[in-house]
């Protein structure tokens, strides 16, 4: 009896632990390309160990990648099996394309703006890759 007490207890502590091993590792980096010939700036919504957060406005130049980055200059960090959502929109004196859903919605500078979810995947380093195309 207490041998098997001690194996099941000795399981527990070992799957507790991949669990927390697992959760830890579901956190990765946002990197954002911009597959437009055009400008964009972005809004995000993204989940982290803290909870939702909305952040941007996030500008990049035609054809930009980056990785996002709060106000305090740490990269941001997403949950990989929970979506990440954004709204987004040309810059440029062109015809104005929008980037939007019925995603969480998001205020900033007055105006409300309904998230997308983005189509990401997982890429060779291990971040998530969210690719903004203009087709």
């Amino acid at each position: 009896m207490l041998r098997t007490t001690l194996a099941s207890l000795i399981a527990f502590a070992a799957i507790v632990g991949g669990a927390q091993q697992a959760s830890a590792q579901a956190r990765r980096q946002i990197f954002v390309q911009n597959a437009c010939p055009r400008p964009l700036r972005v809004l995000l919504d993204y989940t982290d160990h803290k909870g939702l957060h909305d952040q941007g406005w996030y500008y990049f130049n035609p054809r930009e990648s980056s990785y996002l980055r709060a106000p305090t200059g740490e990269k941001l960090t997403q949950i990989e099996d929970i979506p990440l959502y954004a709204y987004a929109e040309t810059t440029d004196a062109g015809r104005k394309l929008h980037w939007q859903g019925n995603g969480p919605e998001m205020k900033r500078d007055g105006g409300i703006y309904r998230s997308m979810p983005l189509t990401t995947r997982v890429d060779g380093d291990g971040d998530i890759l969210a690719r903004i195309t203009c087709d």
